[in-house]
């Protein structure tokens, strides 16, 4: 189809109407509010950028997106029925409103997030006891109390580690100090902890050896042997491990609080996003103006919904006229239509660049070529049926959201052509079927120049696009510089290679000539539309240059044959491997194989098809003509992950 039309709008009404007034935008979903200045006689506006709402709902709703996180991670496990046939309940945007509960949602946001901290303190406690344990459990001999020795007068007793080093060298060291006993105590791999006692006065001298030795001395305030000590620490650790499952059970609990919770969210996030467009408007003490743009249809439908939201006399409608200006910077946002088949295919244009407003929508071409790639690589009707079958159960069993059912639907579309192309290949997961047009495997060649001849027409049609869109813009030496120029040269292709193939001599020295012309006006045009005839020959043989540039793009679609072979291939081979199991093998375990194998080279092929139809389109096709650039059309939006507005498209 086309770009929307796009129209300027502003809308003029009192301070007071302002968040019923952004709510009802935010409901049709047919006007994206933007920065747009305005100047009204008479009238004063300044820009608000310090618009409030009463609480900071963006916060509210991060807050409860992550409680709501937290608690699926204690909810019971869903049955996988349960999962996918599950659907959102459905609600308008009114009832939503009217159905949440802002002050109890915000309790059960708040109460969630205090169990969560105090299982974290809880979790934190246990984690101390638990080093702690670590730490006296190596010190569990000492049958007495670390701190009373550290107290002796009498005596000077040190209580630490040394390094276990080859041949215990620390250790030796130690003992052979004089006046000074050394016990071990444990050890390890890593260390030995030592008891070392002393007669008070060697402080000086026995502090040097034991730092030679690496000695690390380790302080006691239990106030109770090691073995005590680590008993108390584990009642109290068993005594943590009962309070975290209690909050735990708790959280548990909350379970049943998610859907209010879930609301909530919905609410705060669509408050958030009005507070947003809020932003946006120019208030003065008598009027709030809001500008942005609607597509030039639904200006109608517009001003039905505001008289019928508010009094015709509280509010004023402006259009204006989008200049070149804004045409030219991309101001101008971009909404698609196409034909329900071709609209899947928008993401694919959506994934390179959305057009400018001053192009044409590339989409309907790059549906067309891209069923007939995909479906090539693909090959297979077993695979097609597959892809028909799954993507159908999903758009009719599941609630998915708009962008993932888009998806679903865009692989439905892509399976009737990959079962056409597998009816016309022969093959059934691998197998060669009783008819069929051409056989991949044997026709390799065939398949080839079909794939070429596939790549001269798309090559072909992208120049042609871009032709038209040079001539729309009255650049009659770009249209020749990188169309029609281009266009000549294949067109002499042509003639030439048709004349070779049917014998036709007098097309060769045709083509020869139409060859040599094309190729000449690439280079003399840029010398007539330049200043400097020198640059522009120079830039003309540059851009003839760019023929090495077409002998790649011509090699790249021979991808369409080589992927459809090999998928096709390594299906044949599985079915080989299976049919050379032993019967018993064969028809146990040996059909969950084949059935393995033949999912897992289906998932290769979809995934193949789906990037290298993707790569000819972005470089062999758009390349030649596209631009892009435009910025998607983004009304208020909506959130639309637990609940199904059913009075607002979602976004």
């Amino acid at each position: 189809m086309a770009i929307a039309k796009m129209q300027k709008v502003s809308i003029v009404t009192a301070p007071s109407n302002k968040d019923h007034l952004l709510y009802t935008l935010q409901t049709m979903q047919n006007i994206q509010v933007s920065d747009l200045s305005l100047k009204v006689t008479g009238q004063d506006f300044t820009f608000n950028n310090n618009y409030q709402s009463d609480q900071d709902d963006q916060v509210v709703y991060e807050r409860g997106r992550e409680v709501l996180h937290y608690l699926s991670q204690y909810q019971q496990k869903v049955s996988l029925k349960d999962k996918i046939t599950t659907k959102r309940p459905q609600m308008t945007m009114d009832e939503l409103h009217q159905t949440v509960d802002e002050a109890a949602a915000l309790q059960l946001i708040e109460k969630v997030e205090a169990l969560r901290q105090k299982r974290n303190d809880i979790q934190d406690q246990r984690q101390r006891v638990e080093d702690e344990q670590t730490t006296i459990a190596k010190w569990r001999a000492l049958d007495v109390d670390p701190k009373s020795l550290q107290e002796l007068k009498l005596f000077d007793v040190r209580l630490g580690t040394i390094p276990n080093d080859e041949n215990r060298h620390h250790w030796q060291q130690l003992k052979a100090i004089e006046d000074v006993a050394v016990e071990e105590v444990f050890a390890n791999e890593n260390e030995i902890g030592v008891a070392v006692v002393a007669l008070p006065g060697q402080n000086d001298n026995l502090q040097a050896k034991l730092a030679e030795n690496y000695f690390s001395e380790v302080e006691f305030n239990y106030g109770q042997t090691p073995e005590e000590t680590f008993q108390t620490l584990e009642s109290e650790r068993k005594q943590l491990i009962k309070d975290e499952e209690a909050v735990v059970k708790d959280i548990k609990n909350m379970q049943e609080s998610k859907a209010t919770i879930q609301l909530a969210v919905e609410e705060f996030f669509n408050r958030s996003q009005r507070a947003n467009a809020a932003q946006l408007s120019y208030d003065n003490q008598q009027l709030s103006l809001f500008s942005g743009w609607i597509e030039e249809a639904q200006v109608e439908n517009l001003q039905s919904a505001l008289e019928e939201a508010f009094d015709v006399h509280t509010f004023a409608i402006i259009l204006e006229e989008t200049t070149e200006q804004e045409v030219k910077e991309d101001e101008v946002p971009i909404k698609l239509h196409n034909a329900s088949i071709v609209e899947p295919f928008e993401m694919i244009t959506e994934m390179y660049s959305l057009p400018n407003y001053r192009e044409k929508d590339p989409t309907n071409w790059v549906a067309g070529f891209y069923m007939l790639f995909f479906a090539m690589m693909m090959g297979d009707f077993g695979y097609g049926i597959l892809l028909w079958i799954g993507t159908l159960f999903a758009m009719k069993v599941m609630d998915l959201r708009k962008s993932t059912k888009r998806f679903v639907k865009f692989g439905h579309i892509l399976s009737y052509p990959t079962m056409l192309i597998g009816l016309a290949y022969g093959s059934l997961f691998g197998e060669a079927l009783p008819f069929g047009l051409i056989n991949p495997t044997e026709d390799a060649l065939t398949l080839m120049i079909i794939s070429l001849v596939i790549g001269y027409i798309h090559i072909f049609v992208g120049l042609c696009l871009n032709i038209r869109l040079q001539l729309s813009r009255k650049d009659y030496a770009s249209a020749y510089n990188d169309g029609i120029g281009w266009l000549a040269l294949l067109i002499a292709l042509a003639i030439g290679i048709t004349g070779f193939m049917t014998g036709m001599d007098m097309l060769i020295p045709i083509a020869k000539w139409f060859a040599i012309i094309a190729a000449a006006g690439i280079i003399v045009v840029p010398m007539f539309t330049s200043n400097n005839k020198a640059v522009g020959g120079v830039v003309g043989l540059y851009n003839l240059y760019g023929v090495s540039s077409y002998v790649g793009d011509f090699v790249s679609y021979t991808r369409l044959m080589a992927l459809g072979i090999s998928g096709g291939a390594i299906a044949m081979s599985f079915n080989i491997l299976f049919t050379i199991l032993p019967v018993p093998v064969r028809f146990s375990v040996g059909i969950l194989m084949i059935i393995a194998l033949q999912l897992f080279n289906m998932f290769l092929s979809l995934l193949s098809a789906y990037v290298h139809s993707m790569r000819l389109v972005f470089v062999e096709f758009f390349g030649k003509f596209y631009e892009g650039g435009g910025r998607a059309f983004k009304p208020i939006r909506t959130l639309q992950e637990f609940v199904s507005l059913k009075d607002v498209e979602e976004n």
